[in-house]
C-alpha cells in the first residue's frame, strides 16, 4: 500500500511539474502605426531611427492575465514599413527592423527586412528571421523598435518619416 501511495504521489508531483514546464499559451500582440523619424541630413547607406515601446503583460493580455505570468519566447510573425511623409520611398532601397534592449546582456535582435525594395511601392512587407528570438527582449517591459532605411542618395533637406505595422506571437508561462 505504501509502495502504492508513493508511486501515486511521485505521479501526480511529475504531472504538476510537466505542466509547469509546458509550451504556454501564445497570445498576439500586434503594433500599429509605431512612428520613426529619420533626422537629416541623411547620407547614402543605411540610416536609423528608433522608438521605445512599453510591453506590459498586463495590459496587452487584459482579462486573461494573472499574477505571475511571463514572456517566455517571442516571434516577429509580420512586419510591414509605410511612408508617412510625401516622399513616399524615393531613393529606399531596402528597410531592417531590429529589437534591442537596455540590457547589456541581451543582444539586439535583427528581426525582419525588405532587400530590394521594389520599384513604385506604396508599402513594404518586410521577410521575418525565423530565428530572431525577441523573448528575452520582451521580458525586459521596454523594447527599442529600430528601423534602418537604405538610401540611395544623400538627403540634405529635412527628415524621412515612417510607420510601423508588426505582430508578434508571445508564448506566455
Amino acid at each position: 500500500m505504501i509502495k502504492f501511495l508513493r508511486t501515486v504521489v511521485i505521479a501526480v508531483f511529475a504531472f504538476a511539474l510537466a505542466s509547469c514546464s509546458g509550451p504556454g499559451e501564445v497570445h498576439e500582440y500586434a503594433v500599429n502605426d509605431l512612428e520613426f523619424t529619420l533626422e537629416g541630413p541623411l547620407f547614402a547607406g543605411p540610416n536609423s531611427g528608433q522608438t521605445e515601446i512599453k510591453v506590459d503583460l498586463k495590459e496587452i493580455l487584459g482579462d486573461a492575465y494573472s499574477d505571475g505570468m511571463r514572456i517566455s519566447d517571442a516571434r516577429l510573425t509580420s512586419a510591414e514599413v509605410f511612408p508617412n511623409d510625401s516622399l513616399g520611398f524615393i531613393d529606399v532601397s531596402a528597410f531592417i527592423v531590429s529589437f534591442a534592449s537596455d540590457n547589456e546582456d541581451v543582444s539586439m535582435q535583427e528581426a525582419a527586412v525588405k532587400n530590394p525594395l521594389e520599384d513604385g511601392a506604396v508599402s513594404a512587407r518586410l521577410d521575418v528571421a525565423p530565428e530572431a528570438e525577441l523573448g528575452e527582449l520582451m521580458e525586459e517591459g521596454k523594447v527599442y523598435v529600430v528601423l534602418d532605411a537604405d538610401l540611395l542618395e544623400d538627403y540634405w533637406d529635412g527628415n524621412r518619416n515612417f510607420k510601423l505595422n508588426y505582430t508578434i506571437d508571445l508564448t506566455i508561462k
